[in-house]
């Protein structure tokens, strides 16, 4: 292996592939990131066991060659190397040792025993293709309310369905719910759906698969930008991939979904409409009070038209603040008092991403549902649930 790059071209790149290291590895070899050349350049390739990812990039080849280096370290050297030069890459002491310079700068590195790496794995089918940017952000509303609780391992994952173009992500810890339906270019292959635990097969999962959520937020915002991305599946594993030969995959989640759908149908008989910045500066405020398990109150006041945001009792510390807000709905909503983990409230209303939201309640003491306003109507788009804290007495 022998061959010439700009460093900014590798930085990016080992940057990128990096992600996909572990921070702690059974074995030397899992640690490291496998260069190969071929007709499309220099590809880097690394992986966990769980999440692998890979990048190309342009280069000058004056040989061909494969070569396993420690992942980490190379990252390292790449991003003290200066941006504005080239950096030669080349295999010495007889494939031993990788030779990096720049410059006047030379770094040796190790090689490991490529044999004993794992097979880099192919991408699955393309499924359907979107905006990277749009996935990015659907993801990003999503993940908010997946768990983070190991111990409930289907409940740390979005479930993603492709029903023809329209492209459905859910989550949830028990506490929180979300929704969201974006519009998606079916390549035509139909999906291969997960298989389900004792053979049953559930019509509506056909083209539906159970992804950590974690890695899913990472690779779309790893990929994100003004570009195509690619969503592929198959069983055990989803693939994204952009222009330029970069990708990311993860294996899938195993297990049994929350159905959700009911949670959101029904009649809402009272809304609230808030101003989302004021309503998560508010709660942010109020909650430097709240101590653990604590909630924050939210109270209708004034006809419906202000809504109190208060915190702490008794000889606790306390807060309040006040902000606008319009009641609509049963006589009731005068005097409506309910509560909500103030961390959670706050989340959902900055994953909204719009400047109103509309807070839908039924009871005081049942889910209540949150959706952002767009223009003079709601995003019926996204669908975030939150579960209310039970006040005693």
């Amino acid at each position: 292996m022998k061959l010439r790059l700009p460093v900014s071209a590798l930085t990016d790149a080992v940057s990128y592939t990096a992600k996909a290291l572990p921070s702690r590895a059974p074995v030397p070899v899992m640690l490291g990131m496998l260069l190969a050349t071929g007709d499309g350049g220099l590809r880097l390739s690394a992986c966990d066991g769980e999440v692998y990812t890979s990048a190309t990039v342009s280069a000058e080849i004056a040989d061909d060659g494969t070569a396993l280096v420690p992942g980490r370290l190379l990252n390292d050297i790449c991003s003290r190397l200066p941006k504005g030069a080239d950096v030669d890459l080349e295999l010495v002491d007889n494939g031993a040792r990788l030779a990096v310079g720049c410059r006047a700068a030379r770094f040796t590195l190790p090689v490991l025993p490529v044999e004993e790496y794992p097979a880099v794995l192919p991408l699955p089918d393309a499924v359907a293709t979107v905006q990277a940017g749009v996935l990015a952000d659907a993801v990003a509303q999503v993940a908010v309310a997946a768990s983070t609780d190991t111990s409930l391992p289907t409940l740390t994952g979005i479930k993603v369905r492709l029903d023809g173009s329209m492209l459905h992500l859910d989550s949830t810890d028990r506490y929180r719910m979300t929704h969201k339906e974006l519009t998606v270019q079916p390549t035509g292959v139909l999906p291969t759906p997960a298989p389900k635990r004792g053979g049953k097969k559930n019509g509506d999962d056909q083209a539906a698969v159970l992804v950590p959520a974690k890695a899913l937020a990472e690779a779309a915002k790893a990929l994100e930008g003004e570009h195509t991305l690619t969503l592929h599946w198959s069983e055990g594993l989803l693939g994204l991939s952009i222009p330029g030969g970069r990708t990311y995959m993860t294996r899938l989640l195993d297990g049994e979904f929350p159905t959700m759908g009911g949670f959101f149908a029904g009649e809402w008989p009272i809304t609230l409409r808030l101003p989302v910045a004021e309503a998560v500066d508010a709660i942010q405020r109020v909650a430097l009070v709240a101590t653990r398990n604590t909630p924050v109150r939210l109270v209708v006041e004034r006809g419906g038209e202000q809504l109190r945001v208060e915190a702490g009792s008794g000889d606790d510390a306390q807060a309040s603040d006040r902000i606008p807000a319009h009641a609509t709905g049963t006589d009731g909503a005068e005097g409506l008092v309910i509560a909500f983990n103030p961390a959670f409230l706050a989340d959902a209303l900055k994953a909204l991403g719009t400047s109103e939201a509309d807070l839908h309640v039924r009871d005081p003491h049942k889910p209540a549902y949150l959706a952002g306003r767009l223009g003079d109507g709601p995003d019926a788009t996204y669908q975030h649930l939150v579960m209310p804290v039970r006040l005693s007495g």
